[in-house]
């Protein structure tokens, strides 16, 4: 997560929809609900780690669809779905 914050802050310095397409990572977001998924019912139903989950189902539609370039906007909403999740984390 600290990585696609750090990454939509550069975007949005300097946006541009070429740029913004580094976002596109299905793999990475796969790679993260399936170890959230595989944790133990205890550690899974544990409310940060229900928000990542959350979190990665509210990025997933902005980076998903090849069809359409990431705009401005879908970059400042990735950026404060993943501030807001890094906060979480520090609490």
């Amino acid at each position: 997560m600290r990585g696609t914050e750090a990454l939509t802050t550069l975007l949005l310095q300097n946006y541009s929809s070429q740029n913004a397409e580094l976002l596109r990572q299905p793999a990475l977001l796969d790679h993260f609900e399936k170890r959230l998924a595989e944790m133990s019912d205890d550690v899974r139903t544990k409310p940060m780690i229900v928000r990542m989950r959350q979190g990665i189902q509210k990025i997933r539609p902005l980076v998903a669809s090849e069809d359409f370039q990431i705009s401005q906007e879908k970059v400042k909403e990735i950026s404060t779905v993943s501030e807001e999740l890094l906060k979480g984390l520090s609490r």
